[in-house]
């Protein structure tokens, strides 16, 4: 199941302000850009692609860590359970 499905589950479930919505938005494209960056750097071989993806990854880091603050500070909590309970009945 894609990612989009799980927050579209979540945001169905649970309920959120607008701008709680909107920082697991963002917090959620910021983790695919570290993971992406991550492989960007696994792959890299040229030493000045070398050197780009540690930019890229530090940033996407710093990104995904600014808006896990953010969440914490506006009380966004995420109860796994829901979601498993969800993705279950629609897998049946």
């Amino acid at each position: 199941m894609n990612r989009k499905k799980i927050i579209d589950i979540l945001f169905s479930i649970l309920e959120y302000t607008e701008e709680q919505k909107d920082i697991i938005t963002q917090l959620e494209e910021a983790k695919l850009e570290w993971e992406s960056a991550r492989e960007c750097f696994q792959v890299a071989d040229d030493p000045k692609l070398v050197d780009y993806a540690i930019y890229r990854e530090d940033q996407s880091k710093a990104k995904y860590v600014y808006f896990l603050l953010e969440a914490r500070k506006k009380g966004v909590t995420i109860d796994a359970s829901y979601m498993i309970e969800e993705l279950d009945a629609i897998n049946r």
